[in-house]
Order: C-alpha cells, then structure tokens, then sequence
C-alpha cells in the first residue's frame, strides 16, 4: 500500500509554494493584464457604437435635410413654372390683343383705300364715259 512518507509532503508543499509564487508573479500579473485588456475591449466596443450611433443619427439629419431641400427645390419650381406660365399667358394676350388692334386698323386702312379708289373709279369712269362719248360724236 502507498505509504505517505514526508518527501510526500515537501512535494506537496513544494508544489503550494510553487503555485502560490506564480501566482503572485506570474498568473495575477497576466489575469491584470487581461482584465485590462478586456475592459480596454469593453470601452473601446461602448465608444465605438456611440460613435456608430451619432453617426447614424447625423446621416438621418442629413437625409432629413436633404429630403426637406428637395421638397423646397420642388415647390420653388413649381412657382417658377406656375408664374412663368401666366406670364407666358398675359404675354400671349397682349400680343394677340396688339395683333388684333393692327389687323383692325389695316382693314380700316384698306376700307379707307377702297373707297377712296371706289370714288376715284366712278370720277373717272364718268370722265372717261364722257370723252369716249365725245370720241364718237366726232
């Protein structure tokens, strides 16, 4: 049967010394340095989806304005079209309306005219009838 001999226990201490030494200069130095590490991580992680949502939050701001310039873009040109319509309309009015005044005041001076040339026709003709008849009598 094993017999527990007091090399036995000098192994068995030897070894509570060993891991009480590591421990102390090997293991907690290394567990520090991975608690840091892990809340160096940790930090790092927080501020990194801080940082992703004010990003996203001013990308949504951006779009938002964007969105809200291009509605204002679309309503200003509306009232551009809109007013340059009518001008285009009153324009068109105004040159008809020109238009027509000229179209009456050639008729008019073409009424003028063919009366005029009507009267001088029939002083004529009279005149005319009056030397051919004069021709004939000769």
């Amino acid at each position: 049967m094993l017999s527990i001999d007091l090399s036995l226990i000098i192994v068995f201490i030897i070894i509570w010394i060993l891991l009480a030494v590591l421990t102390k200069v090997y293991f907690n130095p290394i567990r520090d340095v991975m608690n840091k590490r892990k809340s160096k991580i940790s930090g790092d992680t927080k501020a990194s989806e801080k940082a992703e949502e004010k990003y996203e939050k001013a990308i949504r701001k951006i779009e938002q304005d964007i969105s809200a310039a291009k509605n204002s873009s679309l309503e200003i040109k509306d009232k551009f079209e809109k007013e340059a319509l009518k001008q285009k309309d009153k324009m068109l009015s105004d040159i008809s309306s020109e238009c027509n005044a000229q179209v009456k005041e050639a008729r008019k001076a073409l009424n003028e005219q063919v009366n005029q040339l009507k009267k001088k026709i029939k002083r004529e003709s009279g005149e005319l009838a009056k030397k051919i008849e004069k021709k004939f009598l000769e």
